[in-house]
């Protein structure tokens, strides 16, 4: 990669400020945004000497593919690649990279703010107030409460950090736990065989799953069915993890006592969807990772992976296209 022109593709609204230090690194920029939740932008630009893209991974299957036939490297300004991994892209020689380690933090402080709400009975005392209602509502305690974490990764270690800080028992989960360190936040990390433990023990079960073959539909009535009664679920991972049918009837029954949820199948959702007329669901619109940090960081991860690919060097977040991750 070393000695070539960078010709980048940006596919993501980014100000202007971050575009003059791509420019300043010697880049040709061609710029054509694609906002989410709208129709993707006809393509423009002669894409014949482009090699790099930057673009939100998680709309993008890269159907530009055909017209950039010099792109080597496609950087994600999504950790998820929901779209942009598929057979085409899978099978070529692209170097894809995300922003994982960006959201962690932002992710992770939504989290507590959900696990915080449900704890004190947020919910209950918004429509109270909506209703002009002067009522207690049902309290849980954290201080020794159950975290079960599926999915446990970096997000998940920093929301492990602040539950430990609430006094809460964490069980992370994932499917490699040999690869976790000695000082890891959590009070246990197991794998993925122990899954229905897990679920059973959790007061609290936050769902961090990244969207592959093996998480599709991976939280079905069988394994909400484990779920305590009091328990709450909480979904900052992707929405294709759940089997959205199966949690509705299981909110509908309160088998479960609510959910937080900050992805689904279809985003936006949709203004019909059941989802929003549950009492016991908080709804997201997909932003748990969003901070007034959040652009500053993913551009200092690609302005850091342009310098690297500048010089030749190994980029950095390199996803393994076959894992999904």
């Amino acid at each position: 990669m070393a000695g070539k022109k960078p010709v980048i593709y940006v596919r993501y609204n980014i100000p202007e400020k971050y575009l003059n230090k791509i420019k300043a690194l010697g880049a040709t920029v061609l710029f054509e945004p694609w906002t989410f939740g709208k129709e993707e932008p006809q393509l423009t630009h002669d894409l014949s000497e482009c090699n790099i893209v930057l673009t939100l991974g998680l709309i993008d299957p890269l159907t530009i593919q055909p017209y950039a036939p010099n792109l080597q490297w496609v950087q994600s300004m999504s950790v998820g690649l929901d779209a942009l991994l598929h057979k085409e892209t899978i099978n070529s020689d692209i170097i894809i990279t995300n922003t994982k380690g960006c959201t962690s933090i932002p992710i992770a402080e939504h989290t507590v703010a959900m696990i915080s709400a449900f704890s004190r009975g947020l919910p209950t005392m918004l429509l109270n107030q909506h209703k002009k209602i002067w009522s207690n509502t049902e309290i849980k305690d954290l201080e020794g409460s159950n975290v079960g974490i599926v999915g446990y990764g970096e997000i998940g270690k920093e929301i492990a950090k602040r539950c430990k800080a609430l006094g809460m028992y964490v069980v992370g989960c994932r499917k490699r736990p040999s690869n976790t360190l000695d000082n890891d936040p959590a009070d246990q990390v197991v794998g993925l065989e122990r899954i229905d433990e897990v679920i059973k023990n959790a007061d609290f079960l936050i769902l961090a799953l990244p969207s592959t073959k093996e998480t599709y539909h991976f939280i079905d009535k069988h394994k909400l069915r484990l779920l305590k009664e009091s328990a709450f679920l909480i979904n900052i991972g992707r929405g294709n993890t759940i089997v959205e049918e199966d949690l509705l009837q299981a909110l509908y029954s309160q088998q479960i006592k609510g959910a937080a949820l900050d992805v689904f199948d279809i985003e936006p959702l949709p203004g019909d969807h059941p989802f929003w007329e549950l009492d016991n669901v908080i709804i997201s619109p997909h932003n748990a990772y969003y901070s007034p940090r959040s652009m500053e960081r993913y551009m200092d991860i690609f302005i850091e992976n342009l310098t690297r690919f500048i010089e030749g060097k190994e980029l950095l977040n390199v996803v393994n296209k076959e894992l999904g991750y």
